[in-house]
């Protein structure tokens, strides 16, 4: 990486280059007792009694893993195996996946979904909505911020929203309408997410590669990433926008004349 001027503010990073942006997954775990045993066979988790939780170590079967900033490779070898991730039983019933950046989370959770099985089932993520200060220290205390300043959305009160928003409309042409100039508001308004978003998922209408936890996770990572880069003014349903466009115009440059 490349030496930045002392009084120049940096992004605190993992030991393979990601951003740190603590991440949070809540799964709904019907057989705590089998999910163990799953764990106990794969050669890259360790039981850790004194953090009461199970550490996902970079090895072994995680080994072959890349982020977008880097792999085991980089990784200087006096530092391996590195923690990943940790896993906890928060109830009888319920399994939380923590781990310090948003890479890290879709990677784990695509990591997990296979080796778990089906019946372990993402319901909530929670993260921190901005990259970290290289000045804040060490990792830990970053992780207490995924329980300060919590907000939880309900997408039910969206969905009303949106029901209101089209209620009356008599054809096609009417709704997109009415739902181009509700966007166009919600853009004026500059809504925005919070710092501390606990946002539930739907598990019925997930993809087998998660698709839905991927996007919305690395739609977060855009935005964050301009914040970062002083376009503080810029809101997730912006970034959206710009995305689907970005998209669309991609789509288009590939079209024959």
């Amino acid at each position: 990486m490349k030496t930045r001027p002392a009084n120049q503010r940096r992004v605190l990073v993992t030991m393979t280059n990601e951003p740190r942006q603590p991440t949070r997954l809540y799964y709904s775990v019907p057989d705590r007792v089998r999910v163990i045993r799953k764990l106990e066979k794969l050669q890259c988790m360790v039981e850790s009694p004194s953090e009461r939780c199970w550490q996902w170590l970079f090895h072994a079967e995680a080994a072959q893993l890349r982020f977008s900033g880097g792999g085991y490779e980089d990784v200087p070898e006096q530092k391996r195996p590195i923690v990943l991730g940790r896993i906890r039983f928060s109830t009888h019933d319920t399994m939380t996946f923590e781990t310090n950046s948003i890479d890290r989370a879709i990677a784990g959770a695509r990591f997990f979904a296979p080796r778990l099985g089906p019946d372990v089932v993402a319901i909530r993520r929670r993260r921190v909505d901005r990259f970290s200060l290289a000045a804040e220290g060490a990792p830990d205390p970053l992780m207490a911020n995924l329980d300060q300043g919590v907000e939880v959305t309900d997408p039910r009160a969206a969905e009303a929203a949106l029901k209101r928003t089209i209620a009356g409309t008599r054809s096609l042409q009417a709704v997109e309408r009415k739902l181009a100039e509700d966007l166009e508001k919600r853009l004026q308004r500059q809504d925005d997410v919070p710092m501390v978003e606990d946002f539930p998922l739907a598990a019925d209408e997930e993809t087998p590669e998660l698709g839905h936890l991927t996007c919305g996770l690395q739609l977060r990572v855009m935005r964050a990433l301009e914040h970062w880069n002083g376009n503080t003014h810029l809101t997730l349903t912006a970034s959206i926008v710009r995305a689907v466009e970005q998209r669309t115009q991609a789509r288009g440059g590939h079209q024959a004349p």
